[in-house]
């Protein structure tokens, strides 16, 4: 290899081998620099807006409040009979297609525990008629978008972390 072939490469190789020196001296303020940057990203606040109103919240305090709504959909859907879940998971299942006497066969009005479980669920504004009014034969029950929430927190759909 000639001289000047041998200074070609050197002076090719320069600033490569400048640049990876300069990286490993000062890697340390580099990686501080980038998780200085990465800490400026972050949310420092959460905004909602319900009712018309607008809310900025701290991610903490966000999380309090996620936390507290999730154990209030806990407490709700815990004061549920077997039997109420059950009829629950019959009336998702459906999708607001089947009637109350076939979701509930023995129901009657007023005088059965059957009508006493959709009133509950509905108590719990887990489930309603899409037609309206009172509960009767006739009538289909629909499961609300509350009790859609419901449901996939207690199958595990939905991760809490915030």
């Amino acid at each position: 290899m000639s001289p000047e072939n041998t200074i070609k490469l050197l002076t090719a190789l320069a600033w490569p081998c400048v640049t990876l020196i300069i990286a490993a001296v000062f890697y340390k303020s580099i990686s501080g620099l980038l998780t200085q940057l990465a800490n400026t990203l972050t949310f420092k606040k959460v905004t909602i807006k319900v009712l018309g109103i607008e809310a900025e919240l701290s991610p903490e305090y966000a999380r309090t409040v996620l936390d507290e709504l999730l154990n209030d959909i806990a407490e709700t859907s815990n004061q549920l009979t077997v039997e109420e879940i059950a009829l629950f998971d019959k009336i998702l299942k459906s999708g607001g297609s089947s009637t109350v006497i076939e979701l509930a066969p023995g129901f009657v009005r007023d005088h059965t525990v059957e009508h006493k479980h959709l009133q509950h669920l509905r108590d719990h504004k887990l489930i309603l008629p899409i037609e309206g009014g009172p509960w009767k034969d006739e009538k289909h029950p629909l499961v609300t978008p509350y009790g859609q929430l419901v449901a996939k927190l207690r199958n595990g759909r939905y991760k809490t972390s915030v």
